[in-house]
């Protein structure tokens, strides 16, 4: 529990104030002090202190509790952190917190691990469903599934014969026996325009790949409206506030859901800070032009609270989706496990190195820093070639281009990466999950480098650790968990689900981890400067935590519950007041 204690008159002795070895901002009062406590600063000396002063939205000062009392007045509200831990606020680096909030006004996410899972969530379904509807079973990926294969309609049917039911995963639909009659599917006899059907050995539908469109016009499309969306993600906001996180960046939209930003904020509803991606497949440098005029808008727009990011395009695909550009053929392991015919298939790669080298040069010369989702190390690659090319012609260091995802760093890729002042932000909750598929399917190699953070941290290259959370509200079981204290004992441990320990060299410690939440966090969106590090003058953003995360034993890391979030010095998560969402 924290306890208020007594305000105490200010000291006027001006002497006192110039030779206290705390950092100043100015000489002026505090509206809050936390003091007695253990306050990681992240600066560059990694100072712990006991106190932290705050002021019209920004840190004062932070020191020692007796260099605070020059900043505590009669109206100083002063907390005693009776030894619990500050970290600087925690910035989720990559998040699609719009698309969330929809989609779970549409059809709550569940998280499910197995088919029998999946069969129990069709049987819940079935009850509330009309009959003949449409059931579409969440989201789940098919290195999750205990199984670690695609369901099949026979399993699909023992939930359910009444309605058609529908699952895509792995890039390949799934349907029950009465969903496949309805596309007019029956046997092998049967084609369906723009698609490849996969039948089992007595000529039965398994599954198709291509032909969404022919099932989207049988499943009728919800939506939702503007001001549900809205209390919805103001929701999320909240659940994101009390597990620590004071900024977001939504990592691919559009400037709709930019100006639903700019809305929260006019109305004073925003409790997290939001930088915005924005996603367009531009195919060309006249295409990229003409997008960003269109828009209207440029990297560094906005404020604080709501601001313009980088424009992202989409290189390659996913390890879930059985399309990540390797750098090596797939061979049979992968190619069975992902339902693949291509004997030489290496993953998808949306965009050649000449077309990458016109996007990137025209997109930098309109003043924007640009982003790329690449998953695999061959798409990886490529963009790297590209952008040294480009480099020739127009230097690209201090852009701070940024690839996403990128799960398997190499010591070469980052070399190169380093030269061209190129950043990453990757997702530890992926190696938690699908470390183990990773180690059967790739191999050993592939999965010892997997999430290599280490790589990146050695070889000076800036790294986010982040969620790419996109279903669910539930901080630790929605699709690709965001709690961001599970994603630091990732870092840490390299443990997945079951505890198993893969590559142990790319293990983080424990500060370098919490950097990739915050301060390298901040660096790869332009506002180091602003955020990161509880340092004077930055961003009133903090968060008291309920144990020490530098110390206490390394399985409790994942357990760590904040007991306050501030944000702009104010106080938007108190576990002692409202509980947790």
């Amino acid at each position: 529990m924290l306890v208020p204690v007594r305000n105490l008159s200010r000291p006027v002795c001006v002497a006192l104030v110039l030779c206290s070895m705390v950092s100043v901002l100015s000489a002026e009062t505090a509206t809050t002090i936390f003091k007695n406590g253990k306050v990681i600063t992240l600066d560059d000396q990694s100072r712990i202190v006991e106190a932290i002063a705050l002021r019209d939205g920004k840190i004062l000062a932070v020191g020692s509790d007796a260099d605070m009392q020059p900043y505590q007045g009669d109206q100083t509200k002063v907390i005693s952190l009776e030894g619990k831990t500050v970290i600087p606020g925690l910035i989720e680096s990559h998040v699609h917190a719009l698309r969330a909030a929809r989609g779970e006004l549409i059809q709550p996410h569940q998280e499910l691990n197995s088919v029998s899972e999946i069969q129990a969530w069709i049987r819940e379904k079935v009850k509330e469903v009309p009959k003949g509807r449409w059931i579409t079973v969440p989201r789940t990926d098919i290195t999750r599934l205990k199984e670690r294969r695609h369901p099949t309609p026979a399993e699909l049917d023992v939930a359910c014969a009444t309605h058609p039911v529908h699952m895509n995963i792995a890039r390949k639909d799934v349907l029950n026996t009465l969903g496949f009659e309805l596309l007019g599917i029956k046997s092998d006899k049967d084609t369906l325009a723009g698609a490849r059907i996969v039948f089992d050995d007595n000529g039965k539908p398994l599954m198709m790949e291509g032909g969404g469109g022919a099932i989207q016009k049988l499943i009728p499309k919800q939506t939702v409206s503007p001001e549900a969306t809205r209390e919805a993600l103001k929701k999320l906001h909240a659940i994101y506030n009390s597990v620590g996180i004071t900024s977001i960046l939504e990592r691919g939209s559009g400037v709709e859901e930019y100006r639903e930003y700019e809305l929260l904020k006019e109305q004073k509803e925003l409790t997290v800070r939001m930088t915005m991606t924005i996603r367009q497949q531009v195919r060309s440098a006249a295409a990229v032009e003409a997008f960003t005029k269109k828009l209207g808008l440029i990297t560094g727009d906005g404020d604080d609270w709501v601001r313009v990011g980088p424009l992202k395009i989409s290189v390659d695909g996913g390890i879930h989706w059985g399309n990540t550009r390797l750098s090596e053929p797939y061979g049979e392991k992968r190619r069975q496990f992902y339902v693949l015919q291509d004997a030489d298939y290496r993953g998808d790669l949306a965009y050649s190195r000449e077309l990458m080298e016109q996007v990137f040069e025209a997109g930098q010369k309109l003043g924007w820093q640009m982003c790329c989702h690449a998953t695999g190390d061959g798409s990886v690659n490529e963009i790297l070639t590209a952008l040294e090319n480009v480099n020739q012609r127009l230097p690209v260091k201090d852009r701070r281009f940024c690839i996403t995802h990128a799960y398997f760093p190499t010591q070469e890729s980052v070399e190169r990466s380093k030269a061209l002042g190129v950043c990453y932000d990757t997702q530890t909750y992926l190696f938690y999950r699908d470390a183990d598929a990773i180690n059967q399917i790739y191999g050993p190699a592939w999965v010892n480098r997997f999430m290599g953070l280490k790589t990146f941290v050695d070889g000076g290259v800036p790294i986010a650790i982040n969620s790419d959370h996109m279903n669910g509200f539930d901080p630790d079981h929605s699709m690709n968990a965001f709690n961001p204290f599970l994603a630091l004992y990732i870092a840490v441990s390299r443990r997945d689900i079951d505890g198993n320990v893969f590559g142990a060299h790319q293990k983080l410690t424990r500060e370098q981890a919490l950097r990739c939440m915050t301060i390298d966090a901040a660096y790869i969106s332009f506002e180091e400067k602003v955020k990161g590090t509880l340092e004077p003058g930055k961003l009133a953003d903090l968060v008291v935590l309920d144990r020490d995360y530098l110390t206490c034993p390394e399985n409790e890391i994942r357990q760590i519950k904040p007991l306050l979030t501030v944000v702009d010095g104010q106080i938007v998560f108190d576990a002692g007041k409202t509980g947790r969402p």
